[in-house]
């Protein structure tokens, strides 16, 4: 049996939409915010005193363009004993190397041990050599096995043999992942068939605070509707749990399911709107989307 329910164990901070990659593919408000430190820094020791979360991942935007902001919060992390997951980065942030290594050592020394996550594909633009200098370096800073590579539409350069992540030809895990469209763009209708439900144990159970301080439950690109939104960084946990109890779209995605909705009640909705389905997807994300635009 698939397991049900919010129970978040992670925070994911997005700690600033600035980004200095303009990529098709991405969903992110490109108005620059940055999250306030001090706020996070609260808001982490909050959640550290549940007794629930355990990890600690950062995203963006770029999170390397707000420098102050992961340095500040990876010592607050060391000092409450919790795990670190992953910075997702688009890894050409950097002006020269004597740049990207005194950032990436500054880190280090700040005590993150986590992994660092390589958004590489089609869409961002990156040069082959950037990214081997910055693969290069991640390795000899933070240890062989700190990088991963994560790809929507996988660049030439980086197939086959290229997969090597320095010249010395160590690997580094790739990971392909489908292109996700919102509710309103008709390639994500396109399926064969519908999504396989996991009550969003996949990219949910986690509080992915936004730039803005608003919270999710998930970190996939739904999360940027409003339905979504169970509390605030200045909230506290307890305030925030309470709100996922009561949120209708968290009730929908981790205890009743989107696919029994489909199929139970959709119909329903979209007769009184006066509407009908675009199609069949197989992204779950997209299907949630519709659903938050909806309400």
């Amino acid at each position: 049996m698939k397991t049900r329910g919010f129970d978040p164990k992670e925070i994911i901070f997005a700690a600033t939409t600035a980004c200095n990659l303009h990529c098709e593919h991405c969903f992110v408000n490109r108005n620059p915010i940055k999250m306030d430190i001090g706020q996070a820094v609260r808001f982490l020791r909050e959640c550290a005193g549940s007794g629930k979360i355990e990890r600690v991942g950062f995203s963006g935007g770029e999170p390397f363009l707000y420098m102050e902001f992961l340095v500040a919060l990876t010592k607050e992390t060391v000092s409450l004993d919790l795990l670190f997951d992953q910075i997702m980065t688009n890894g050409d942030w950097w002006k020269d190397e004597a740049d990207l290594h005194d950032k990436l050592r500054t880190l280090y020394d700040a005590g993150y041990d986590g992994k660092i996550g390589l958004s590489w594909d089609e869409y961002h633009g990156q040069t082959k050599e950037r990214m081997l200098v910055f693969i290069k370096t991640v390795k000899e800073i933070f240890g062989e096995d700190s990088i991963n590579i994560q790809t929507v539409e996988e660049p030439a350069s980086l197939r086959g043999a290229e997969r090597r992540g320095n010249p010395q030809g160590n690997d580094v895990k790739v990971y392909s992942l489908p292109r996700t469209y919102p509710a309103d763009d008709p390639r994500a209708w396109q399926s064969r068939r519908w999504f396989r439900e996991d009550y969003c144990q996949g990219p949910g159970n986690i509080l992915y605070v936004h730039a803005d301080g608003n919270i999710a439950p998930c970190c996939g690109f739904a999360n940027e509707n409003p339905e979504l939104f169970i509390g605030n960084i200045e909230d506290s946990w307890e305030k925030i749990m309470q709100n996922a109890a009561g949120n209708k779209m968290v009730e929908l995605c981790f205890n009743r399911g989107l696919s029994r909705y489909r199929r139970q009640e959709l119909k329903k909705v979209l007769r009184q709107k006066g509407q009908k389905l675009p199609g069949k997807t197989s992204d779950i994300c997209s299907f949630c989307d519709y659903v938050c635009k909806l309400q």
